[in-house]
């Protein structure tokens, strides 16, 4: 793929713009286009759709606040809970996950963001959306599904669209009583219920559809998809801080790790009171021409939390923080905290913010004690390509810790 010059100049420029902001000056993103190209997606000749809903469901962006919603399900399949349980997807390789997911059908109907529940449509997903087992639909299309699939560093891929004209069938969701009187008490706030779940069990992605397709909150709104993962990520975590907070610190430094998909990653967790950082380094456009000097992207808070949105890098950010939180409070401790991700060369195409939660998760599965920051640095970086002098000079919290001494001492024999 020939790149555009300004991010050959910048490489950074890829990490920091995740396919929305368009800084190389190209709409649409060219990655997001290469990894389309690639792939060639089967057409299905018929109008009728008939499927299992795994259950998922899809909110666009485009046109707010009259948006594209409504049900996802590949013809015809039945064996579709793994289509929605990203805990299990990065056992999978690049093309079988790509594969199943693009095969999963966009079935939408326009709508406005404040009345879904006035459709069909509508209804159909918000009962899919709710229920925690897939749930047979049958639908006809205004034509056969078409276009390219869908990739999106924030949402995992999806398939063609189809615009529905009628639904024809609905089976029966399965829905958890503990959801049924969230749903059903218009008087609770959004927030709220989300952490009132969350505390039952019910993970993010199963918060996210409920969120996404208007059945929390007082005055209720279709959510686009990639808004909702973000603030499901970012509320869950939230929650989680503010009780993380009232536990002692750990006494030790702590390293996890896990590559997976084309990313590894790292997290160090440190004898100090509770901070967050995180930084992701672009292996296929930096490569060797990391001598060090290069300025890695990165967000970061302090005990107080953000003011402002983590624009340097943005879902991934809140996708990480969320899952060194569970951590954390399955420790029953507070920490300092620096995430470390590396996209290697093995990326392929844009798989969604998921990767990174399941990521940083797995990095807890097997967590070494160090002494010091410097033995936890060494070791946390040990399998990265990036230069560690990059990773230094990019984060806050390790130029803030470790003394000049230290460093003198640390890069011996590094130029």
């Amino acid at each position: 793929m020939v790149l555009p010059e300004s991010v050959r100049k910048n490489p950074w420029l890829c990490a920091n713009c995740k396919g929305v902001k368009h800084l190389c000056g190209m709409a649409p993103c060219p990655l997001i286009e290469e990894a389309k190209r690639s792939l060639q997606v089967a057409t299905l000749p018929t109008k009728t759709l008939f499927g299992s809903s795994p259950p998922s469901t899809f909110v666009g962006e485009a046109g707010y606040p009259c948006v594209y919603a409504g049900p996802l399900l590949p013809n015809g399949r039945s064996d579709t809970e793994l289509f929605e349980k990203p805990s299990q997807w990065l056992e999978l390789d690049f093309s079988k996950l790509i594969s199943m997911r693009v095969s999963l059908i966009r079935s939408v109907k326009r709508m406005f963001v404040r009345r879904a529940d006035e459709t069909r449509v509508g209804v159909a997903m918000q009962e899919a959306a709710m229920s925690v087992k897939p749930v047979d639909l049958e639908l006809l299309l205004s034509k056969p599904p078409s276009g390219a699939p869908s990739f999106s560093f924030y949402t995992p891929p999806l398939g063609p669209s189809a615009k529905v004209e009628r639904v024809l069938y609905v089976e029966n969701p399965k829905v958890p009583k503990a959801v049924e009187r969230v749903v059903s008490d218009r008087q609770l706030k959004a927030v709220e219920g989300l952490v009132t779940l969350w505390e039952s069990g019910f993970d993010e992605v199963y918060l996210t559809r409920l969120l996404s397709s208007a059945l929390l909150g007082v005055k209720r709104s279709l959510v686009p998809t990639r808004w909702s993962i973000t603030a499901i990520d970012d509320t869950l975590s939230k929650a989680g801080i503010k009780k993380l907070k009232e536990f002692k610190t750990l006494d030790r430094f702590l390293v996890g790790k896990f590559e997976a998909l084309g990313n590894r990653f790292a997290v160090i967790l440190s004898p100090f009171r509770w901070r967050y950082e995180m930084l992701e380094s672009w292996l296929p456009f930096v490569g060797v021409l990391d001598d060090g000097s290069n300025t890695i992207p990165s967000d970061s808070e302090d005990g107080w939390g953000r003011s402002s949105y983590a624009s340097g890098l943005g879902g991934a950010y809140y996708a990480a923080r969320l899952a060194v939180v569970e951590a954390l409070l399955g420790m029953k401790r507070q920490a300092e905290v620096i995430v470390f991700m590396e996209v290697t060369k093995g990326w392929l195409a844009p798989l969604g913010v998921w990767r990174v939660r399941e990521g940083v998760r797995r990095c807890f599965q097997n967590v070494k004690t160090f002494s010091s920051l410097k033995e936890a640095f060494e070791e946390a970086i040990s399998n990265m390509e990036t230069h560690k002098k990059s990773w230094y000079r990019s984060s806050r919290f390790l130029r803030e810790r470790l003394s000049t001494k230290t460093l003198e001492q640390f890069f011996t024999g590094y130029t």
